[in-house]
């Protein structure tokens, strides 16, 4: 007998309509009785903004109000600035007015649309998650009231939303706040934001601000009492006046920073401070890599200081971005832990695993210099982060990197084209590494219809490990 859709319960009917945009949802009520009003009962509305039609309008008008307001909790608008221009404001108030009672999530991506959020929104006493990306998101009117018991994750990306005023009215009155993200905004510049308007968080990332402000009578150093001793997950950047104090005050007061991400400007304050970071356990640095010297300096510099001020620290990443949001080159690698090891004055002995991105000669150049370096190397992870994008080239070291003949022992490596340099530099590691126990390699042919052909050369290749399992996917 065929199964279909229409068999299944409702609870779980929902729980797939709540998938779809609402667009998507509201047009299964065509299919049956049954499904007429089914729509309604979803627990998330999703819409894509993108239709500057007025029939698009009276959707939006007749979807909010149709919808029974004892069951959304969820309310996502991802908006087209090329294709409306129109303030969604209204309809977000009409959400308010209508689901007050129940609302749990608010997301708002408005790119450059102009949006005036209603001050009912800062008084949602159920909102647990609020997410607002757009550079022209502003208040209808200037806060005087906020009452956000319940909120646990607030994400302000790109707005001129807050100055510095409502931002600590906003904060102070979130008393269980764990995810905090501010990113920067027109009115931000000047901003500076103070830890003590939201000691509860776990994660927060702060980009664009002024200064980072723990005063002396709440400091750890002074008191013993920390003013972010939940947070384990920190992101600082282009923060403008951030020096060497106020940076040794922030990470001072963090006793459970186990993640840390900082830019490279930023990042240069962590090399002359003189503190304890017992929990740290990751590093990430975004910075623009100027090549093979470059990377290395940046993990010598690094990797010998955290040994010292983070006992418990293992992985160090490297990321460059596009766009300041998509990440186009990385480097990752994970350290031993083993005190023996240590000793060893090559920090380039003491990695075990290296991820690292393929997408330019460069890719290949760097690839061979820590391979060179790494001689203790277990694990080697390669992506090629772009689609359909390869090695053009790739130049094998004049000799044969002693990881590969005594350590290597798992290679990885996805969206693998099978062309030119790709394809040199996996014949060359499944040639020379002679310890290799398991080898993926992930393929996406740069012809996407010679896939079969890809995995048929790949299998073909000459393998220097008798033990070695070639998986091909």
């Amino acid at each position: 007998m065929k199964s279909s859709i229409s068999e299944l319960p409702d609870d779980l009917v929902l729980k797939i309509l709540s998938f779809l945009s609402t667009k998507h949802a509201v047009a299964t009520s065509l299919l049956s009785k049954r499904w007429k009003s089914l729509w309604t009962k979803v627990p998330r509305l999703k819409y894509d903004v993108k239709d500057r039609t007025r029939s698009f309008e009276r959707f939006l008008d007749k979807s909010l109000l149709a919808h029974q307001s004892l069951l959304l909790e969820s309310l996502y608008f991802t908006i087209d600035f090329t294709l409306w221009n129109k303030d969604i404001g209204p309809w977000i108030r009409t959400a308010l007015h209508h689901h007050h009672c129940h609302l749990r999530e608010l997301e708002i991506d408005a790119s450059l649309t102009r949006t005036l959020l209603p001050p009912e929104l800062f008084t949602c006493k159920t909102l647990v998650v609020l997410k607002l990306d757009g550079t022209a998101i502003d208040l209808v009117e200037p806060l005087t009231t906020v009452c956000l018991p319940s909120l646990e994750t607030l994400h302000v990306d790109s707005s001129r939303l807050f100055d510095s005023g409502s931002l600590q009215m906003l904060l102070s009155s979130c008393k269980f706040l764990t995810d905090l993200i501010i990113i920067m905004g027109s009115r931000f510049a000047a901003a500076e934001f103070n830890v003590s308007w939201c000691k509860t968080l776990v994660s927060l990332k702060l980009q664009g601000l002024k200064d980072v402000i723990i005063s002396n009578s709440i400091s750890s150093s002074s008191s013993g009492v920390s003013s972010l001793p939940f947070l384990k997950t920190l992101h600082v950047a282009r923060m403008v006046n951030l020096n060497n104090d106020s940076f040794c005050r922030l990470l001072s007061n963090c006793p459970l920073l186990s993640d840390l991400t900082l830019e490279e400007k930023t990042s240069d304050l962590l090399l002359n401070l003189d503190i304890d970071m017992p929990c740290l356990q990751r590093l990430l640095i975004i910075t623009k890599v100027k090549g093979s010297t470059h990377l290395c300096a940046l993990l010598s510099n690094y990797i010998p200081k955290l040994a010292i001020i983070a006992p418990s620290f293992k992985y160090f990443n490297i990321h460059e971005l596009l766009h300041n949001k998509y990440t186009c080159f990385y480097v990752r690698v994970r350290l031993t832990r083993d005190p023996s090891e240590l000793e060893d004055t090559s920090i380039f002995r003491w990695i075990l695993h290296l991820e690292l991105s393929i997408g330019s000669e460069r890719s290949g150049e760097m690839l061979v210099d820590l391979l060179q370096l790494s001689i203790k190397l277990m694990v080697l992870k390669l992506k090629n982060v772009f689609e359909r994008n390869y090695l053009y080239l790739w130049d094998p070291p004049s000799s044969v990197p002693e990881c590969l003949l005594s350590s290597l022992e798992v290679l990885e490596w996805r969206g693998y084209t099978g062309v030119y340099g790709d394809r040199e530099l996996v014949s060359y590691l499944l040639n020379h590494a002679l310890c290799l126990k398991t080898a993926k390699i992930f393929s996406e042919p740069y012809d996407v219809g010679n896939k079969q052909q890809t995995v048929k050369d790949l299998a073909a290749m000459s393998r220097g490990s008798n033990s070695c399992e070639l998986v091909l996917k």
